[in-house]
């Protein structure tokens, strides 16, 4: 796959910084420490968003315990 598909239905600024951080990555190339806290920021503000939204989700941790419980 040389990139990504056309027709994903995806807004195009999103498409366009997803692509070039995989042009990146396949050079070997990490992000800066500046590129990887407005990530960071990003990822926070998402996170709230979602909390504002759904509330606390806890599935994970359910999820680990299940895990653990076994067959």
């Amino acid at each position: 796959m040389t990139g990504i598909d056309e027709n994903v239905g995806m807004d195009p600024a999103l498409k366009a910084e997803l692509q070039g951080a995989c042009n990146r990555v396949g050079k070997d190339l990490l992000p800066t420490m500046q590129e990887r806290k407005a990530a960071a920021a990003r990822t926070d503000r998402r996170r709230e968003e979602h909390a504002r939204r759904f509330g606390i989700q806890d599935v994970t941790l359910e999820a680990v315990r299940e895990s653990r419980r076994g067959p």
